[in-house]
Order: C-alpha cells, then structure tokens, then sequence
C-alpha cells in the first residue's frame, strides 16, 4: 500500500494570502541586494586590509603604499615624542616600532636636545649608514630615496625638549616602478579585486532570484496549474475529478468554488437523469393504464357488435362495464391534467381563511359517505383553540378525498375498514392525520408513495386498484399551500398520511362578534 505523500510546504505557508506573498517577494528583492552589497563590502576590506595597510611598514621594495607607510611610521614616533606619557612607556612604543623597522634591516636613531635619546645600533654607525645613503641635515625635515635606500629625517617638540628622528634603510630597493603597487597598479589591484567581489555578488543575487523565482512558481503557479487541470476534466464531462488543493487563500477559496461547482453540475445532471427517467416511466404507465380500459371497453363493444350480449340484461351490464372504464380513463386524465398544471405552476389557488370548526363539519359528511362503504370513521379534535387557515377549499377537499379513496381502495378483505381523522394544533401550524388500518406501505415506498405514477405494490397495478396520480397531486396541492405531506406506518399496520398547514389570523369580524359576547 503506498504511503501518505509528505507535504513539501507547511499548511501555513500555503495559506498566505497571495497579496501577502507578493508583499514578501517585493520585501526580499529590496533587501537581499542590501544585504549582498554589504556582505560584498565587508569582503573587500577584509581582503584589502592587510594588502592596503599604511599605519606600518611591511616590504622594502618601493611602491606608493609603502612610501606612505614610512612616512606614516616617522609620524607615529614624533606624536609618542611629543605626548604627555610617562618616559618608559614613550620608550616602549618607540622600541615596539624599532623591532618591526629592524626585521627589514632598517635602523632608528633619535637625539633629544643634541644628545643621543635611542638608537637601533651604535649611535656613530647609524648616522654613518645615513649620511652613506644621502647627506642629512639634522636642523631640516627631508624625505629621500634612491638606490643607495631610503633617509628620512623628521623633528619632535614636547614643551622645551626637541627631538630629531632619523629612519634609514641601505636595503631599500625600486627594482621596477610600474610593478608592485605603483599607483596605476595600485588602480588595476583594486579593479580585481571589485571584480572578484562584484562577481561573487551577481552570483549570489542570481541564485537569491532563482529560489524566490522556484517557491513563487511553487506556491503560485503549482496551485494554479492544478486549478487549470481540474477545469479542464470537468469541462470534458468528468465530474468525479476533485482539485486536490487545500488551503485559505484566495486559491484555496478558487478551488474549493471549483469542487462546488462540480458538485452542483454532477447533482444538476444526476437529478435531471432521474427526471428523464421518472418521464419515461410516467409515459410507460400512462400507456400500461389506458391500454387496461380501452381493452375493456373495445372487448365488449365488440360483444354487443357481434351479438355476444343477446339479451337486454347482459347489453345493460356491458354498457354499464364501458361507461366505468371511460370513468376510469377520464380520472385519470383529469388528474394528470391537474399535475401537469400544479408542475407547472399554471393553477392559482382562490384561498380564503377557513376555521377547523368548518372544516370537521364537511368531516363529518365525509363520515356519513363511508358507512356506505362498511368504513368506520372517526374524528379528534385536538386543538385548544379554533384555528384559522388560508385554504383553496375546493383544492383541499380533493387533497382528502384522495387520501381517503387511497385508503378505501387498499382496505383488508378480512376485516372491517376504519379510518381516523386526527387534528393537532402547534405554535405555527396545524397538522392532520389521516389513519387507515389498511394494507399498508413497506419502509423503501413510505417516502415514494408521492411520486408520479409510482405504486408500491405490485398487486396493485391494475388501473382499478389507482393510476398512481392521486398522491401526486395531494403533495403539488399542499406544497402549493406552503406546508408539507408525509407518510408513517401506524399501529394498527395501516398507512397515516399527515398534512402540516400553516396557521393564519383569525377573521376580524368573528373576533368581533366574540369581543361583542363578552
């Protein structure tokens, strides 16, 4: 069995808000060049600084940065001369730079008012190395270099001491001016090196672009991409392909109108398929019904024509057989016809507000009818008041009186027929019930018993036995009327058939007349 795919990004991240990523994206093209450029300066230095360094000498071959260097430390050791520290650690600082002047063979001589301060060598062969490299004036600041090396001479005052610094070097080379750092090598050093840099920063910026290019693309186009798939399956009929993209952004919102999209056509289709065939099952048992009574009267009319009923009393019945069965076949008619119209919302009800105290009384008329027909019947009234409704009376009565043909049509052979008028008051709504101890309905029918053209059993498929309309036409009436109808199976295994009419106010002039009697 494969294992569950590892989501590559977060839920959280994939609920950013598009307006939100491309705030980041704008945010990160703005600071990551920051950031390069600063890491690009912050490696020049480091890489110049020992390169370019001018506070002490460090080679003794000519270039511009040494020459600034030797200048640079003659400086220093007039400013140690010249300060207010005490005289060791002037003398510490100035043997510190000696050391460093001596690794290149260069020597340091200082006389403070004439008089001998500090020497790198004897004082004698110190001035004799500087006078061989060039005659020095001790009374005058110079600055020499040549082949024979480099002489510099440099004056110091702290308060009433004078100082006269001399740094020499006989090993002090120009081999070649334009090599080294000489200044226009010095320029083309620095051009490598911010090229080196400079490159290494393009890099780093093309590689910044390329990742915040790949999770855009991951995070937008992907999503956006599945989107587009998914529309196109459904666009081809495909109506099972769900858009496997969870999330709370505006794609995610996309996606999941897309999945309800495809959902509502899936039902849309499914539903109008189950019209089509409940059409062709109508039209199959509208032909199957008035084939049964044409049958029945083209038989015996052709029995009176070929002079099978050869006596008063048997034309009589055939006659009579006829005439019930083009009954038959205009009830039927009829209450198609009515369907039709109640479908299509052809009929306008006349309603007008009826008190239930009314209506039992055309009950109890039902009643009398019934005797006729060995049915017991009986009525409960259980609403505390005398409730009113909006009703089209004539619609209504043939909504009962279909029940109530149902009933008698589908009674037990073996036992007396009963049926159970029922009113119950609520809040908003008054609800009939309308009990049989009949044949009754199965579980899988209860909800079906209203379809068009629909019989729950079998055995009850002769047009005799009901067309199959009449319920049909009790639910477009009562759901025309704003309320509702249902089925139960009853104690007594017959068929309850419940109707739920919402109640209205009661007529002025009757709360009127009650007001008048008090």
């Amino acid at each position: 069995m494969a294992g569950k795919r590892k989501k590559s990004i977060p839920q959280k991240t994939r609920d950013f808000k598009i307006n939100t990523r491309i705030i980041i994206t704008s945010v990160l093209a703005i600071v990551i060049p920051i950031l390069i450029l600063a890491i690009a300066a912050c490696i020049f230095v480091f890489t110049s600084m020992d390169r370019y360094d001018f506070t002490s000498v460090n080679t003794e071959s000519y270039n511009v940065v040494n020459q600034i260097q030797w200048s640079q430390t003659v400086n220093n050791i007039a400013a140690v001369l010249a300060g207010d520290d005490e005289e060791s650690e002037k003398l510490e600082k100035i043997k510190e730079t000696a050391d460093r002047l001596e690794a290149f063979g260069s020597i340091l001589y200082i006389e403070r008012n004439s008089e001998l301060y500090y020497s790198t060598t004897d004082s004698d062969l110190a001035l004799k190395e500087a006078n061989e490299i060039a005659p020095i004036n001790k009374n005058v600041n110079s600055y020499y270099y040549g082949e024979s090396g480099i002489v510099i001479v440099n004056t110091a005052t702290d308060h009433d001491l004078n100082y006269t610094i001399i740094a020499a070097n006989n090993n002090y080379s120009e081999q070649d001016n334009g090599a080294g750092y000489a200044s226009q090598h010095i320029l083309a050093s620095l051009t490598n090196n911010a090229t080196v840099v400079m490159g290494v920063c393009v890099f780093t910026f093309v590689a910044a672009i390329i990742v915040i290019s790949l999770i855009t693309s991951k995070t937008i186009i992907g999503p956006i991409e599945k989107i587009t798939e998914g529309a196109n399956e459904i666009a081809k009929g495909n109506l099972d392909y769900e858009i496997d993209y969870q999330s709370a952004n505006e794609l995610g919102q996309l996606t999941r109108s897309f999945n309800d999209m495809r959902l509502r056509v899936k039902e849309s289709i499914e539903s109008k398929n189950r019209a089509d065939q409940q059409q062709k099952e109508m039209i199959a048992g509208i032909a199957h019904d008035l084939r049964t009574p044409l049958t029945s009267i083209k038989g015996y009319l052709e029995g009176i024509r070929d002079g099978v009923a050869d006596t008063p009393e048997k034309q009589k019945r055939y006659l009579e057989t006829i005439y019930d069965s083009a009954v038959s076949m205009e009830k039927m008619l009829n209450d198609l016809l009515t369907l039709s119209k109640l479908e299509l919302g052809n009929i306008t009800l006349n309603q007008e507000k009826v008190k239930i105290s009314d209506f039992t009384s055309f009950a109890y008329e039902i009643g009398e009818e019934l005797k006729k027909s060995d049915f017991e019947f009986t009525i409960k009234n259980n609403t505390k008041t005398d409730p009113v409704l909006l009703i089209d009376t004539d619609r209504f009565a043939r909504v009962v009186d279909n029940i109530i043909s149902n009933s008698i049509k589908y009674r037990r052979k073996s036992v007396r027929g009963k049926i159970e008028l029922i009113i119950s008051e609520y809040d908003h709504s008054v609800i009939f019930e309308i009990a049989d101890n009949g044949m009754g309905v199965d579980k899988e029918s209860l909800t079906r018993i209203f379809d068009t053209l629909y019989r729950a059993d079998k055995a009850r498929s002769n047009v005799s036995d009901g067309s199959g309309l009449g319920l049909a036409v009790c639910r477009q009436i009562v759901e025309l009327h704003g309320g509702m109808i249902w089925a139960q199976t009853n104690a007594e295994n017959g068929l309850s058939i419940f109707i739920s009419l919402p109640k209205t106010e009661e007529p002025e002039e009757d709360k009127n007349e009650k007001n008048s009697d008090h």
